[in-house]
């Protein structure tokens, strides 16, 4: 008789909730849930129900079970963030009623009370909705059910607290008032108040799962990474199986840079709650971290099956995307998260890429700009913003922003590494050297700290090191670029003329776009006076950059040996409006040539 005995329960308790709120309650479907008999506690057999009873599309899931021998002698639970409720039978159909009535007002906001004939009377069910209960019910008419968006909107907070707050001022010790208030304050980031309020809790019940969790939360966002770990480990100490903690323990190692830690928190979550769109978003995010594209991709899509207007999972799908160089559908991805949320800063990160990706330099400085705009302390977008500066040759910009990110992250050693190209930049190459070690001693296998580490030798003429730098960042990463540049630079230095040729190929092999190495084969091939090769790496490099002027000048010098006098005055001239001074014979000698045809 389950099913019908849970309709007319769910209808009558329905009546009472139209009679006084005018919220009904209409069934969609009832489903066998294999409940696991080992579980000890209501909250184990609720997450329990969590794990294998997929919410959907409806707006609350009733799990009932007839289950004995529980060691905690509970007859329900049910929590605000989300539309779960648990019941355990109760030999009177009017217990029962009432209980559900009870765990359903908890959905709504409501709180166990120390009120005497209160239907929220934690300790004897009464029948009546109090003044409190009832004004709480009533705000939250207009909640959202969704479990990926806070239940009410922001325009209600303020209400909110002060009605709890109002009961507070009781003084009778009622807990999840606290806790209740502990929500709103952390959704509203005043994670002050989130920790007085989780304190205060804990002192009225010092096993209370929920404090802890939300306390551990208040102090990672405050950066007290490892202070919220050791709240998140209390947590699991009395619920071992809250998917919730594990998700929080992950963006806890997330912000140490512990990745694989991350990862594992984030699948246990995953195991504990297969529908967790967050924890599949932020996986994909620590899968983004390593490199691991395909798998990233994998987790965002999954997260958006569940829940397709997660931004953060269309963002992070965009960040693994440029990955793969997909930049196209990259942009639409960021486009769909901004639309959703227009504060997502690492979305505006991610245009920035794309646009520094198609050498939309312009572009990319404002999407980093807008991204420092909704996160002024995101890290990644200022140390972006600086390479993007450096690429325009704002270099002292690209040196404020690349301190910024450190100061933000002092373990950042991209930012260490590309500081020390702004110094070069500047012909500061002491400085540089010492940024580079930093980035090193950071992590020592970064290649491409040692690769300007190597340029850094070079311009203090420490020729020995700089050959050891270069040889040990080609080591290390054989698909780097530079180092064979300026491996090429050094052999050209001491007469190894074909060695140094194998190294400038090598470079624009990897990097067919790589200016300078493009700009040396076109050097080393004119003093071997092979001209037709010269002029294929000049024309390179001015396809890549139109502004570079001594390329068009080196070009005007090949044509004139070629006897292609008006293509030499067509460089020549191209040259002089880019700013080269030409030599005044050199431009009488095609002038004179010119008349002559």
């Amino acid at each position: 008789m389950w099913r019908v005995n849970i309709s007319q329960l769910v209808m009558s308790s329905s009546k009472d909730f139209e009679k006084y709120f005018g919220i009904r309650f209409r069934i969609k479907t009832i489903k066998n849930w294999p409940s696991d008999n080992s579980r000890e506690s209501t909250f184990e057999l609720l997450n329990d129900l969590r794990k294998k009873v997929y919410q959907g599309d409806c707006d609350i899931v009733i799990g009932f079970t007839s289950q004995p021998f529980l060691k905690y002698d509970s007859y329900g639970a049910a929590a605000y963030l989300n539309g779960y409720i648990l019941l355990r039978e109760l030999k009177s159909k009017a217990a029962m009623k009432s209980m559900l009535i009870h765990e359903m007002c908890h959905i709504f906001g409501a709180a166990d009370l120390n009120e005497r004939s209160s239907i929220m009377n934690k300790k004897n069910l009464g029948h009546k909705f109090d003044e409190f209960t009832t004004q709480i019910i009533l705000l939250n008419k207009v909640r959202n059910f969704n479990p990926n968006i806070f239940p009410l909107p922001k325009s209600k907070f303020n209400e909110a607290i002060s009605l709890y707050n109002q009961r507070k001022r009781l003084n009778r010790r009622e807990v999840d008032i606290n806790l209740l208030l502990a929500i709103f304050y952390l959704e509203k980031k005043d994670y002050k108040s989130t920790a007085e309020e989780c304190l205060q809790a804990i002192q009225i019940d010092p096993y209370l799962a929920e404090a802890y969790n939300l306390l551990g939360i208040s102090y990672r966002r405050q950066g007290k990474i490892d202070e919220a770990i050791k709240e998140y480990q209390k947590v699991l100490g009395f619920q071992p199986d809250l998917p919730e903690v594990h998700y929080n323990m992950g963006i806890a190692y997330m912000k140490k840079g512990k990745l694989d830690k991350a990862i594992e928190k984030y699948l246990k979550a995953i195991e504990l709650n297969p529908n967790y769109a967050k924890a599949h978003s932020n996986l994909g995010h620590a899968y983004l971290e390593k490199k691991m594209a395909n798998q990233a991709i994998e987790e965002c899509q999954k997260a958006l099956e569940i829940y397709p207007h997660l931004a953060e999972a269309l963002s992070t799908l965009s960040g693994a995307l440029i990955l793969t160089n997909k930049f196209d559908e990259a942009e639409v991805f960021s486009r769909k998260a901004i639309e959703i949320n227009p504060e997502i800063a690492s979305a505006y990160n991610n245009l920035g890429s794309i646009y520094i990706n198609k050498n939309k330099t312009d572009r990319a400085i404002t999407e980093y700009l807008k991204a420092l705009e909704r996160d002024p302390k995101y890290e990644r977008a200022h140390h972006n913003l600086g390479r993007a500066y450096l690429l325009k040759g704002l270099i002292d910009r690209a040196i404020k922003e690349f301190k910024e990110a450190i100061q933000l992250k002092p373990d950042y050693f991209k930012a260490y590494s590309n500081l020390a190209t702004a110094y070069l930049e500047k012909g500061m190459a002491e400085e540089a050297i010492k940024e580079c070690w930093k980035a090193i001693k950071i992590k020592p296998d970064y290649a491409i700290a040692y690769s300007n580490l190597g340029y850094a030798y070079f311009k203090k003429e420490k020729i020995k090191e700089a050959n050891s730098a270069c040889q040990k960042a080609a080591t290390i990463d054989p698909h780097l670029p530079e180092p064979h540049n300026l491996l090429g630079i050094l052999f050209e230095k001491d007469e190894r003329i074909e060695e140094a040729q194998e190294e400038y190929l090598k470079a624009v092999e990897l990097k067919p776009d790589y200016v300078e190495a493009h700009l040396n084969l076109g050097n080393l091939f004119l003093k071997k006076n092979l001209l037709q090769e010269s002029a294929f790496h000049y024309k390179k490099v001015i396809k890549i950059n139109p502004e570079f002027a001594q390329a068009y000048n080196n070009l005007a010098v090949i044509s004139y040996y070629q006897k292609k006098y008006n293509l030499a005055w067509k460089y020549l001239k191209k040259a002089e409006d880019l700013g080269i001074k030409i030599h005044p014979d050199f431009k009488k000698e095609i002038v004179n040539k010119l008349k002559k045809k």
